[in-house]
């Protein structure tokens, strides 16, 4: 059965497909993992109970790409991407309470590109941007009273990117890329009391087609 994430994968990419490459000067396909990220704080002076936590494991993610140049060097569009992490949640009261959580993300941001011109089919690039973050919640196992406020079946939040990659040329307008990308997304009270902010860094590879 098709899930929400993969129909709106599958839309994304036939809306870039469909497009003319005249106007969307690359579009990309990638896929990889993301790394994880354990976040804890100590309780408040004079509250009972342990140390609060979130424990953000890895995950696959998939990624669709197009942009325009504006530039030589410079280039804009649009990223989505998606990914299935899982989320191990102490509320750090005197209940113990805890929940495990699956996460569907679906992370849609409209980022800048600096590219170097090519040296032996081989090109760097910085990129930049920022668009927003749904977090769709499936609870798996709760303990006491993690979330006071009930579940919340999804969370809309606001993320920032940045990260760099390389891409080499395999045939005119096919290129092979490797990503590193770091979603900086903040951390609603819901899934970590004292909030903060996660850092969702992606490993990704895939290729692109275009200029």
């Amino acid at each position: 059965m098709w899930t929400r994430g993969w129909i709106v994968l599958f839309a994304v990419c036939w809306l870039v497909m469909s497009l003319p490459l005249g106007h969307a000067q690359f579009i990309a396909v990638a896929g990889g993992g993301l790394l994880p990220q354990n976040l804890s704080a100590p309780a408040p002076a004079g509250r009972v109970g342990g140390p609060a936590g979130a424990d953000f494991s890895r995950g696959g993610i998939l990624a669709v790409d197009a942009g325009i140049g504006f530039f030589p060097f410079l280039t804009g569009g649009l990223h989505y991407s998606f990914s299935r992490p899982k989320l191990f949640l102490r509320r750090g009261d005197a209940f113990g309470s805890s929940a495990r959580v699956d996460l569907s993300t679906h992370t849609i941001t409209f980022d800048g590109r600096f590219r170097t011109p090519q040296v032996a089919g081989f090109r760097l690039y910085a990129l930049a941007g920022v668009g927003f973050t749904r977090f769709n919640l499936d609870v798996k196992q709760a303990v006491e009273v993690p979330f006071p406020g009930g579940a919340p079946e999804n969370v809309l939040t606001p993320v920032g990117t940045f990260g760099g990659g390389i891409e080499r040329s395999v045939a005119p307008f096919v290129h092979f890329k490797l990503e590193a990308r770091d979603y900086i997304t903040p951390i609603s009270d819901q899934f970590f009391r004292p909030g903060g902010v996660w850092h969702r860094v992606a490993i990704i590879g895939g290729i692109v087609v275009g200029r």
